[in-house]
């Protein structure tokens, strides 16, 4: 048995896939955020370990149509610019408002909530540290400051 345990932290420092007792990965770590129509996530901050995987789960709490107010969870590559991002984003309606040029700077995405859907994305957290930005890219959203620090420790 300590073999077994000394083995598993050796492969886990060395990036590798723990698996479980049933050979399975672990279950990804949850984090719940909420939107609101005030064009406001419920935390400013994301904080997530190299290597982990992570679902993100957005809750849209609101009234209004979906067509005029809808919010995403986007985490975008480092060094990517996030106000360059939105402004090449906002005629993107078809794919979630996301620019189908810059789609390769997207870390993970979840679809666009209306009020009271919920949506999720799960995805493996960066093995680089440092700061990401994540944001709402629907219309107006990210001006509004729909955004926040996704860090990597």
């Amino acid at each position: 048995m300590l073999i077994l345990s000394t083995l598993m932290l050796v492969l886990a420092g060395a990036g590798a896939t723990v698996l479980d007792r049933a050979g399975e990965p672990p279950p990804p770590r949850t984090v719940y955020l909420m939107a609101t129509e005030e064009m406001k996530f419920d935390t400013a901050e994301i904080k997530a370990e190299a290597g982990e995987r992570l679902r993100i789960v957005l809750r849209a709490k609101g009234t209004l149509p979906k067509m005029v107010m809808a919010h995403n969870v986007i985490i975008l590559k480092m060094g990517t610019d996030a106000q360059a991002f939105v402004n090449a984003s906002v005629n993107d309606r078809n794919t979630g408002f996301i620019s189908p040029a810059l789609r390769e700077r997207v870390l993970a995405s979840t679809p666009l909530a209306g009020a009271g859907e919920t949506v999720q994305v799960t995805f493996t957290v960066p093995s680089k540290p440092g700061r990401y930005d994540f944001l709402c890219s629907f219309p107006g959203h990210f001006a509004s400051g729909m955004r926040g620090a996704f860090t990597v420790r």
